[in-house]
């Protein structure tokens, strides 16, 4: 262009150079020394060129400038932006008014009132951040970047957005801003918050404002999330091994399969398929009760847990499978977690459980106050290792993470508030440090709106079990009963299960069920002589629902919990 149009080219740049665009390149304290430079008398000179100015300062300081920030030049040793540059950009501005001639001043003025609205270029200069490609875009961060802001997408958050010299997206939840330069790279946005903490603003600032604007980028998102890596080798021998059970049949197995199920599970971790490893497991624990002739074993169990493995190793060794599916397919050995900004969460209950692929463990469950979902915290170790043991009594009655003060007993029945709490996918808190835990007030379980949770009897026996899918993670479903009372019990020794009657207040009744285990008899004798629980009423109840058949966790009466096979 002429020297003339790039003139009014660098008039209309200076004219977008509000303080807050200077000062987000520079800082407030060179911004601040610039003003006051030309405050004592600092003067500039341009020397107007086809595509850039030379700047001039009386002290003999030299700038060479565009009309954007992205490229400069100035003669002094600062190797970041100076307050050199400010100055050229700032006097030149401040010059502007003076030389509108007095015929065209209204017209000047409207359209400066005009840019307020809308100021030059605006538009165009940030169409780069509703690009139809992504993943130019993205490709400046890292897959854990992107992993974690897909994670944080799941969570709502509200935004406030502002366009001048820069595009500012404000998350007004985490109370951060990040700003849009005119440059097509998210990576140099500015942002206050620096390293990596400000990598992730830049990335779910661009993604929330591009989704704000109707742009769905999960697909993109996970394209390069997904990245799979497992040995086919490990998935053909599984295949084979199953397919020999079903040949040979549960009566003429012999025990030896057992050992050939370690094996090929010790072989399926160190092949990098976890879910492969925790099904063979599974299948082991299911063998053990069958060789033992205990009254737990079931055929379907045994089946359902076969033939979703085999399905799954099936669908491993197709090629044409979506990356997204196999990784679901595979599973993680640890789950990644993703920090939160806050978390309220209400206390539901303590379960200890042992799994019949060698873990033992407490599981604590919470309602998320804000969002309606559940959220769990598991203390757990593996067994199946010689020598190693979990004591349900004593890790209930230890101290908790996050509160040195709290036992993990109080905090099962606890209100609580989370800042800077990392939870992963499936919703489970982490015990790491950096997180800080505020108990308050807790409310009554009846001022509680606990939303999808709450279930009466009708409708519980009214919803059935669900489809069963592959790709999808297999949920437990919870739900809180309001009863009106316990109106008696048994012990069933068919099944080794102590069945509590319930009513609620219109005479429905249902039937808890309380499976016997040797770390809990004293529980199932205490309930059955009639302590504590007994004379309960206008309570809630917090079961699991499995096989349509109802296992209670805890029993939620006013501010008061009970965890059964804990507290009792």
């Amino acid at each position: 262009m002429s020297a003339a149009a790039f003139e009014t080219s660098f008039g209309q740049f200076a004219k977008l150079c509000t303080e807050d665009y200077l000062v987000r390149h520079s800082n407030k304290g060179l911004y601040n020394r610039a003003l006051k430079d030309i405050g004592k008398g600092t003067d500039v000179k341009y020397a107007w060129g086809a595509s850039s100015v030379s700047c001039e300062l009386n002290d003999g300081t030299i700038c060479i400038l565009e009309n954007t920030l992205t490229n400069w030049k100035c003669t002094c040793p600062s190797e970041s932006l100076c307050k050199h540059v400010l100055i050229a950009i700032l006097f030149y501005a401040q010059q502007l008014p003076s030389s509108s001639s007095s015929s065209s001043s209204a017209h000047e003025e409207g359209e400066l009132e005009g840019s307020k609205q809308q100021p030059d270029g605006t538009a165009e200069r940030f169409n780069w951040l509703l690009a139809a490609e992504l993943s130019p875009l993205i490709k400046p961060f890292n897959v854990s970047l992107v992993e974690e802001v897909l994670f944080r997408l799941r969570y709502p958050e509200e935004l406030e957005v502002t366009q001048n010299a820069l595009l500012t997206v404000c998350l007004k939840l985490q109370g951060a801003e990040v700003s849009f330069t005119e440059e097509a790279n998210p990576a140099k946005a500015l942002c206050k918050i620096k390293e990596r903490a400000g990598e992730l603003l830049k990335l779910e600032a661009l993604l929330r404002y591009r989704a704000s604007k109707g742009l769905d980028d999960l697909e993109a998102l996970r394209g390069k999330v997904y990245k799979v890596a497992f040995s086919p080798d490990t998935v053909r021998e599984c295949k084979e091994l199953l397919t020999a059970m079903l040949r040979t049949g549960l009566a003429r197995l012999p025990q030896s399969y057992m050992a050939q199920l370690e094996t090929l599970a010790v072989t399926a971790r160190s092949g990098q398929l976890p879910d492969v490893e925790r099904g063979l497991r599974g299948i082991q624990g299911e063998l053990e009760l069958f060789f033992n002739r205990h009254v737990r074993f079931s055929m379907i169990e045994l089946l359902d847990r076969v033939t979703k493995l085999y399905l799954a190793l099936e669908l491993l060794e197709r090629e044409t499978l979506p990356a997204a599916q196999k990784e679901q397919l595979i599973g993680t050995f640890r789950s990644k977690y993703y920090e939160l900004p806050k978390l309220r969460l209400y206390g539901l209950g303590a379960e200890p459980w042992e799994t019949r692929s060698g873990f033992r463990g407490i599981t604590y469950y919470m309602y998320g106050l804000d969002d309606g979902q559940m959220y769990t915290y598991s203390d757990a170790r593996a067994v199946y290792y010689e020598g190693n043991d979990f004591s349900f009594a004593k890790h209930y009655a230890s101290y908790s993470p996050w509160l040195a003060s709290l036992t993990m007993r109080q905090f099962a029945g606890e209100e609580l508030v989370f800042e800077h709490i990392k939870v992963n996918e499936e919703r489970r808190l982490s015990s790491g440090e950096g997180a800080n835990l505020t108990l308050v007030a807790r409310r009554s379980i009846n001022e509680l709106n606990v939303g999808r949770l709450a279930s009466d009897l009708p409708a519980l026996r009214r919803v059935g079990a669900g489809e069963p899918a592959l790709f999808s993670d297999a949920k437990e479903r919870l739900v809180l009963i309001k009863l009106a009372r316990i109106i008696g019990n048994r012990f069933d020794k068919s099944s080794q299960s102590l069945l509590l009657e319930v009513e609620d207040e219109t005479g429905e009744q249902l039937e808890l069920i309380l499976p016997y285990q040797a770390d809990w008899e004293k529980t199932v004798k205490r309930l059955e002589a009639g302590y504590g629980a007994a004379s309960l009423e206008q309570f809630y109840a917090f079961v699991r629902i499995e096989g349509g058949q109802a296992y209670p966790i805890s029993f939620l009466h006013n501010t008061k919990l009970i965890s059964l096979k804990l507290d009792m």
